[in-house]
């Protein structure tokens, strides 16, 4: 079927033809000359990637240091057996090409840190920030921000609790919204860096609150436990940060811009809010 198509433009506007009419020819175009970064291609970044080809975005960078194991298949849609073992940008590099053979891409097997994150996001027009540690979250989005290139950020808390904001070069702060100390301060800094990183550990204290096992909770804080995440958290959060990314990207006014946030709780009566920052911002803790 697909050598059907006579050419790349055919097989695009054939794979891409449910989406016009809720956006326009010319917003499809734009994602089709867009280029966006993801950093994280596990439970939320994984699903970005595959969403990425199916929108019909024209390049996608995709950085993860990682390798698949049994415990990622949970709520990590590109894991299965087949690929145990396998680094997880190869993976995702496949998948989407499979969706979309014309797709441009470069995916890096790479943790990123202060040293690589300017050249994996130069020249991309949006950022999808998808990692689970705190000081590259705040490595990401500062040097988006330096460079001019608008962010999409999140994170998630047991139980069923998540946060999805979108941060541009004119606007918020990443850091000052969400309270992090070191604002400035290099994260070769490994005293920055701890303060930062425990941030994690007030977060799971805090998540006992919201109904999260307290031995669940101790565990992590010993480091004797990972994140606990279940695979419908991970799908939410990917689906509202990527479609921040698209609205960013066809100049349509993003539903979460900081200081305002998208805030998910299915333990609550309204499982899905919008609101803005209290005054102070947030305390990242309770997120």
């Amino acid at each position: 079927m697909f050598q059907s198509f006579q050419n790349e433009s055919d097989f695009y506007w054939e794979l891409v033809k449910k989406n016009v009419g809720v956006y326009s020819e010319e917003e499809q175009l734009t994602l089709k000359e867009a280029k966006v970064v993801i950093f994280g291609l596990g439970g939320v970044g994984g699903v970005q990637a595959i969403l990425c080809a199916r929108m019909g975005i024209g390049h996608i960078t995709g950085v993860d240091a990682d390798e698949f194991e049994v415990s990622n298949m949970n709520r990590q849609m590109l894991a299965s057996t087949s690929v145990l073992g396998e680094a997880k940008a190869k993976v995702a590099e496949k998948a989407v090409k499979d969706i979309n053979p014309y797709i441009s891409t470069r995916f890096v097997q790479t943790m990123v840190d202060e040293e690589n994150v300017i050249d994996l996001i130069k020249g991309h027009d949006v950022v999808i920030e998808a990692v689970d540690d705190m000081p590259s979250r705040v490595i990401i989005h500062r040097t988006a921000r330096e460079l001019g290139v608008p962010s999409v950020g999140m994170s998630g808390s047991p139980p069923n609790r998540g946060f999805v904001s979108s941060f541009f070069p004119d606007g918020v702060h990443y850091e000052d919204i969400l309270n992090l100390p070191g604002k400035g301060v290099k994260l070769t800094d490994e005293s920055a860096r701890k303060q930062i990183a425990d941030i994690k550990k007030e977060r799971a204290r805090y998540s006992v609150e919201q109904g999260a096992p307290k031995e669940w909770a101790e565990q992590f804080c010993e480091g004797k436990a990972g994140w606990i995440i279940t695979p419908v958290r991970a799908m939410l959060l990917a689906t509202f940060s990527f479609h921040e990314a698209v609205q960013i990207i066809t100049k349509r006014p993003p539903s979460a811009p900081a200081p305002k946030a998208l805030l998910i709780n299915l333990d609550a009566e309204q499982p899905v809010q919008m609101k803005t920052a209290p005054d102070g911002g947030w305390n990242y803790a309770h997120l």
